[in-house]
């Protein structure tokens, strides 16, 4: 939580939102406790979730999680990295996958 506090605080998020830190599970990425115990609190079976990521090791632990993964330029990782680490789609942004989000099953 120590290193999480600063995002969350710039995040700005209501206090209801649930989250998930490194605190609270046994290990990190590329293992995929962080995404199941985020499934796992919001009540979603993990083949609902998709899992948004900018590195190889998010989308290698949302492929052990059983979720859909999708891939963002924005980490250093090339297009054919984050594919073959799993991703379904890879999106140059997150501007660009919400222009997008009908290709990985979202509906507004």
């Amino acid at each position: 939580m120590q290193s999480a506090r600063h995002v969350l605080k710039l995040l700005k998020l209501h206090e209801k939102v649930p989250v998930i830190t490194r605190d609270d599970v046994r290990f990190a990425k590329p293992d995929p406790d962080l995404f199941v115990a985020a499934g796992q609190r919001l009540k979603i079976p993990m083949s609902r979730c998709v899992i948004v990521g900018d590195s190889v090791w998010d989308l290698l632990a949302a492929r052990r999680a059983f979720a859909l993964s999708v891939g963002l330029l924005s980490g250093g990782y090339g297009r054919e990295e984050l594919e073959r680490a799993g991703a379904y789609r890879v999106y140059q942004d997150p501007a660009d996958l919400l222009r997008h989000l009908d290709e990985v099953g979202v509906r507004l």
